[in-house]
């Protein structure tokens, strides 16, 4: 049914969540995986923040190799084949839904932070965006 499934993850602990169900959804159906985290840039910053801004960029992008690696070898253990993406954009469900087009993925599987209400419109969801413009199947784990 499924041959390719889009796992995104930041490394939070609810985000663990979807890789695991992805993976064993994965592993069920002999389907290959790619996981993806996106670093958001920050805008164009001047002066005394300069520096700031560029050692937060580079720890985020230290700490998505390793979340990438983490899930990399997780999959390694459950016998799934898998690749792994870092992607930098600004709309990470855009980054989301490209890397489901450009990898050919037939299903995405992601956790959701199950806000509602006024923390859902004030904060927004990267999820509901997924699930709002994606074209292809998305799971959402709880």
């Amino acid at each position: 049914m499924y041959r390719h499934i889009l796992i995104p993850t930041d490394g939070s602990q609810l985000a663990e969540r979807g890789v695991a169900h992805g993976l064993a959804l994965a592993k069920s159906l002999g389907a290959t995986v790619s996981f993806i985290f996106v670093v958001e840039p920050f805008s164009e910053v001047s002066g005394r923040f300069l520096e700031a801004v560029g050692t937060y960029a580079e720890l985020r992008k230290e700490q998505a190799t390793s979340v990438l690696n983490g899930a990399a070898n997780a999959a390694r253990t459950a016998g799934v084949s898998c690749e792994t993406i870092q992607a930098e954009n600004g709309q990470p469900h855009q980054a989301i839904i490209a890397a489901a087009t450009d990898k050919g993925c037939d299903l995405i599987v992601m956790s959701s932070h199950g806000r509602s209400g006024l923390a859902a419109l004030l904060i927004g969801s990267v999820t509901n965006k997924v699930l709002t413009h994606a074209k292809t199947p998305v799971l959402v784990c709880p």
